[in-house]
């Protein structure tokens, strides 16, 4: 089950803009000596926003039952849920939805949660703000604002759904030299499922070219290949057999992050009707306009998905562990900028940043402490760049990479020592009741003349791997003799 869980850049995250206000409300109710006081809040955020709340109270035997159930939240749903509790729900989603809130009590700060739902009328994402309160006999309670992403999940799934062709969207896996070994489906609507032979089953995470015959004709793969390498659009026709039928399709596809989306029209009869063309010249006229409307149609369809494509894109070039930019649209964006700030004369500067002994994290308290790590390290790097204009990305493992245009050398060092001052002064929770206190190296470079990303990277990375072999736990600046120590 898709989640995720956040603390801190609560506002950046959100996608609803009510968030802001209602944290902004909680933080005016200064808390008291159990926390915020609950009938004071409540007072303050029902007449507003009362009908996509829940009020939550904890129960005694680690359940929570609804004391508030919203009107809109029970309109998405399709029931309300007042007075039931919540390990009444999916069992995953109860789980997530009951640690989450033990946290959230444990802790008394709002949470901002994202997960998808297992069984709803109308909606897969749902976004969560939990804000921690007390009450004035001391009972705990949770005033939840719960509200569906509908722009992205319900929209997106409809026109999907909805389309008279099949789509189904591939993210590529490359071995260590870059090279792609496979795809992976990353989306496919039911079309595209009946189209590949396979009605009733879900082809999402599986192999593409197993769950995907027409795939497995080399020609096919080969342009596909080509499509993702060279980015560039391809649209051709062609046929294969699915439980005993002939299916002639016309594939469309565009690439999108480092993979692709095919777009399958079924052309079968259009095919059939060109090859009885051939011998019905009494009515060729009439079997000519037919196939120009059916190709209008297709070049209709064609349009419509280019809202679809932008969200998959977006969805394709982050992250899925820390939701940064991953590393092809990290070097994308950065090359963009470069150019700017060559035509306006600015310098620009990088830094990579590694976390040191990562490994023993790991080997010494699983990778689920690790993985956690890595997310608070990236909201870390988040909240010391400013969001407007730096880049931050995760280029694979403990290494990250934030690129600072229109910023030079002196500049780029004193934000590399707020990273490393930043880590010194607290520690990384890796769980409701245990932090780790880490370090990291840190490599700078400020770009030199008309060098490529490439070298400008090289450069940077040459003075990480300094920091790195210099004891660790410091910064080292690439160009220059002189070693900045932490």
């Amino acid at each position: 089950m898709y989640q995720e869980v956040h603390t801190q850049n609560i506002v950046e995250r959100a996608h609803a803009p009510e968030v802001a206000e209602l944290l902004q409300r909680f933080a005016l109710h200064a808390p008291g000596k159990g926390g915020v006081p609950y009938e004071a809040l409540l007072q303050d955020l029902m007449p507003r926003f009362g009908d996509d709340l829940m009020v939550c109270v904890p129960i005694g035997d680690g359940d929570y039952c609804y004391e508030h159930f919203g009107r809109e939240i029970t309109r998405y749903v399709g029931g309300s849920r007042q007075g039931e509790r919540i390990s009444q729900m999916t069992p995953q989603v109860a789980r997530f939805t009951i640690q989450c809130y033990d946290q959230a009590l444990a802790d008394g700060k709002p949470m901002y949660t994202v997960h998808r739902s297992l069984k709803t009328v109308r909606v897969c994402l749902w976004e969560r703000l939990v804000l921690p309160t007390s009450a004035a006999n001391g009972d705990r309670f949770l005033v939840v604002f719960s509200r569906p992403l509908q722009f992205r999940e319900e929209l997106l799934t409809t026109v999907l759904e909805t389309s008279p062709s099949g789509i189904v969207a591939l993210r590529a896996v490359r071995d260590d030299d870059g090279n792609i070994e496979r795809t992976i489906i990353i989306t496919a609507n039911r079309r595209a499922a009946l189209m590949a032979g396979h009605p009733n089953e879900n082809l999402l995470d599986t192999d593409a070219r197993t769950s995907l015959p027409f795939l497995s004709d080399a020609m096919i793969w080969r342009r596909c290949l080509y499509a993702i390498e060279l980015r560039r659009n391809d649209i051709f026709e062609s046929s294969f057999t699915v439980n005993g039928r002939e299916i002639w399709l016309q594939l469309a596809l565009a690439p999108l992050g480092d993979g692709l989306v095919i777009t399958l029209t079924d052309i079968s009869e259009l095919m059939i009707a060109n090859l009885t063309l051939q011998s019905r010249a009494a009515t060729l006229a009439l079997e000519i306009g037919r196939e120009r409307a059916t190709r209008r149609a297709l070049s209709h369809e064609i349009g419509q998905r280019e809202e679809r494509e932008q969200e998959l894109r977006r969805l394709a070039e982050t992250d899925p562990l820390t939701a940064l930019l991953n590393r092809r649209s990290f070097i994308e964006k950065a090359n963009r900028e470069i150019l700017a700030c060559e035509t306006d004369g600015d310098d620009t500067s990088l830094i990579i940043v590694d976390i040191d002994h990562f490994k023993s994290v790991n080997d010494t308290h699983g990778h689920v402490a690790g993985d956690a790590v890595i997310r608070a390290f990236a909201d870390l790097l988040l909240g010391l760049v400013r969001p407007e204009r730096d880049l931050v990305g995760r280029f694979g493992g403990e290494e990250f990479a934030v690129f600072l245009p229109r910023t030079g050398s002196t500049a780029a060092i004193r934000i590399a020592h707020r990273i490393q001052d930043a880590l010194a002064m607290r520690e990384l929770p890796t769980s409701e009741t245990m932090s780790l206190r880490v370090t990291a190296s840190l490599g700078v470079a400020t770009l030199e003349g008309a060098e490529s990303f490439a070298e400008f990277f090289a450069r940077a990375d040459s003075a990480l791997y300094r920091a790195k072999h210099e004891g660790r736990d410091c910064i080292r600046f690439a160009g220059t003799d002189v070693a900045e120590a932490a």
